[in-house]
Order: C-alpha cells, then structure tokens, then sequence
C-alpha cells in the first residue's frame, strides 16, 4: 500500500471522528419529564340529596345547598344541610347543620356548625358538632351540648343515644334541671 492511500484513509478516519464528535455534542438533550398533573377528583352539585336505606326502609337521608363528591371514595363533603332519621317507632329526628361529612366505608357522618337536632315529640339537642356512627347506630354530640325535652333541660360536655334519642348519657359537667318551664 503507498502512502498515498495510507494518507487517504488516514483522513477518511479523522473526518469519520470528527462527525461522530459533531453529531454526539450536537444531539438535543431529551425534554424534561413533565410531572403527572393531577386534575381535582371532585363532582360539586347544588340542592343535592343522599339517603340510606335497610331492608327496602329509608333509615335517612340528608339534603345540602351544597355537596363536593370525591369520585374515588364517594365520600360527600355537606355545606347547609338538612338531614332526617327515620326511627323505627315512627319518629323523625331532623337535624339541621352549616357543615358535614359523609363517609361511604363506614356509612358514619359528622356534622358541625350550629347543630340543631329535633324530633317531631318534641326534643331538642343542640351543640357544636355531632356524630352518627352508622354500623352503632349512635349518635354522639360533643361542645356545648344542650338538650330540652317536655320539662328537662340538660346540658354537658358530651351527650350520646342509641336508641332515636328517647334516652341520652351525658359527660363532663353533665347538669340535668326536670321542672323546667317554657325552657326557662
């Protein structure tokens, strides 16, 4: 082989290099991974109503201005809202609250905000919040609780019923009045 062909291949390799070089530092670098963006989960809907039944009978329902649905656990945020439980003996209790909580796994819902509870015979609760422990069926209400029915008024820290609130056990500074008149 002469050197003119050694010379020749020679170059040929240096100009393969060189564009092997070129190409490599001139390659666009990959875009940068865009994070996952995460769309809200929720449903809003205005004026809506959700109730539970057993045995082909409405144990309640409960009615809200508004009500934010996550669409994975199906668990309903309340603002304003109405709710109605059905006794067995024939009662209604209704229950009046500016926010609550509705979750679908353990059918339990807690309210607060001006919690007002009545029954059409004619007792009332009021506190500051209040659970329903579904799989108990019990209700418990917490703060400032009062409770009024015929001539008794009661009050405490902590108020529950098991049974459609014909009868309540109160804690913490727990003070019961019978004789009252016109809730005086």
């Amino acid at each position: 082989m002469d050197t003119k062909w050694k010379i020749a291949l020679a170059a040929l390799g240096i100009a393969f290099v060189c564009l092997v070089v070129w190409v490599v530092q001139t390659t666009p670098d990959a875009p940068p991974a865009v994070d996952k963006i995460d769309t809200p989960a929720i449903m809003e809907y205005a004026n809506n109503t959700i109730s539970e039944e057993k045995d082909g009978v409405k144990v309640w329902e409960l009615t809200a201005e508004k009500s934010i649905v996550d669409i994975y656990t199906k668990n309903i945020a309340f603002q304003n809202m109405v709710g109605h439980f059905y006794q067995k003996d024939g009662r209604t209790i209704k229950l009046l609250a500016k926010f609550g909580f509705y979750d679908t796994a353990t059918k339990n819902v807690h309210v607060e905000g001006d919690v007002i509870v009545t029954t059409d015979d004619g007792a009332k609760l009021t506190s500051a919040k209040l659970d329903w422990l579904g799989a108990e069926y019990k209700l418990i209400a917490t703060e400032k609780v009062n409770i009024t029915k015929d001539d008794v008024k009661a009050s405490g820290d902590i108020a529950e019923s098991t049974d459609g609130f014909r009868h309540f056990k109160l804690k913490g500074h727990a003070h019961v009045v019978k004789g009252v008149q016109d809730g005086k």
